[in-house]
């Protein structure tokens, strides 16, 4: 039985070490009794008995949850470079840190990533996850760069179309359903999947791929000799990701969000999206950026000269430009967890710590 390994960082109250031993322990009898939760549901299993099994979870505590998928091009994880900001925004934020480790290219194509990680996040969600984790989410923020942007983006397009998908099934169910062809195919295939988790409370991206066709854009054209995605390697992860000739085209929103409908984007959660001005998709995400702010949605893109493609890891080496974004990536996921809403669903901020011990 295949199980996706999950790192978690420790809550910055807890010693790191300790707490780091204690998931490993928990982690090793989970799989000598091969009751696995996290490994069920990323398999795909439909045990009837297993979702009857009653997770009781009351009985966890909560904490703030950042699911941070890495980049590295669907061929690699690039968490030794992720390490160093992940814990700075640990500890600043008080949040825990999980990093789920994907399937990757060239043995798993889409939509093996995708599917792994919507599971990983349905099972957080709804506690199922609780047993192996030791905790239940309170607030959480889904990140990714360069590729594991593309995997945060489309969870949320595809939690966004089950959302539409729940209004109109009364209007649909006694007409019998129909999957359609195209772009939607796989959508409407595998809508059941995480119909009923709610979305993150905010979605940060850097560099994302959200545009997995070949199409040229001024900044493809601009950053064909990126040193990290030259115009060479983003045919090659294109065309190992999406294969042609598959069912599922290079223009599905959920393997390219940025095909997503404006129906879909407009129920988006607040999205941040850092870029390089040399980065070669800074077209594709200019693009995503405006139109979810012509929809109404919390967005904003902020850009730094002098970086080359998925530079969130230069910060820990110590490059100005990359640190500087760091620090406004920690304040704004401070900011987000820090919300709160009313019962009308209207958005309260909430003041930080740091800020009233100043003034006292």
């Amino acid at each position: 039985m295949f199980l996706l390994p999950l790192l978690t960082l420790s809550h910055p109250c807890i010693n790191f070490i300790t707490a780091l031993a204690t998931a490993l322990k928990r982690f090793r009898r989970q799989q000598e009794r091969e009751t696995s939760h996290l490994c069920t549901i990323m398999e795909g299993t439909e045990d009837a008995a297993f979702h009857r099994h009653s997770v009781h979870v009351q009985d966890y505590p909560k904490h703030n949850v950042i699911l941070h998928l890495t980049g590295g091009g669907f061929f690699a994880h690039t968490l030794a470079g992720d390490f160093g900001y992940l814990l700075d925004w640990s500890r600043y934020t008080n949040s825990v840190v999980i990093c789920p480790e994907y399937a990757l290219l060239p043995e798993h194509r889409f939509p093996a990533a995708f599917d792994q990680t919507s599971s990983i996040y349905s099972a957080i969600v709804s506690g199922e996850a609780g047993p192996l984790l030791g905790f239940r989410p309170d607030r959480l923020i889904v990140t990714g760069e360069a590729a594991g942007g593309n995997l945060a983006a489309a969870l949320c397009v595809k939690l966004c179309m089950d959302k539409l998908f729940e209004g109109e099934a009364g209007d649909n169910r006694g007409s019998g359903d129909t999957l359609p062809t195209g772009e939607m195919q796989y959508e409407f295939a595998s809508r059941k999947s995480s119909s009923n988790a709610r979305l993150p409370d905010a979605l940060m991206l850097s560099c994302p791929m959200l545009n997995m066709s070949l199409e040229l854009t001024p900044s493809r054209v601009k950053g064909t000799n990126d040193p990290v995605l030259p115009s060479g390697l983003i045919k090659t992860i294109s065309d190992s990701y999406l294969p042609l000739g598959t069912c599922v085209e290079k223009t599905d929103p959920v393997a390219s969000p940025y095909y997503a409908s404006d129906d879909i984007l407009r129920l988006f959660p607040p999205t941040l999206i850092c870029e390089s001005s040399g980065d070669p998709l800074l077209d594709d995400s200019v693009d995503f950026n405006t139109r979810l702010k012509r929809l109404g949605v919390e967005s904003d893109l902020k850009a730094v000269h002098n970086m080359p493609h998925a530079f969130w890891g230069l910060a820990s080496a110590g490059f100005p430009e990359a640190k500087q974004c760091m620090v406004e990536c920690s304040s704004w996921l401070q900011m987000m967890f820090c919300r709160q809403h009313d019962d009308f669903g209207l958005v309260i901020e909430v003041g930080y710590e740091e800020e009233d011990e100043e003034s006292g």
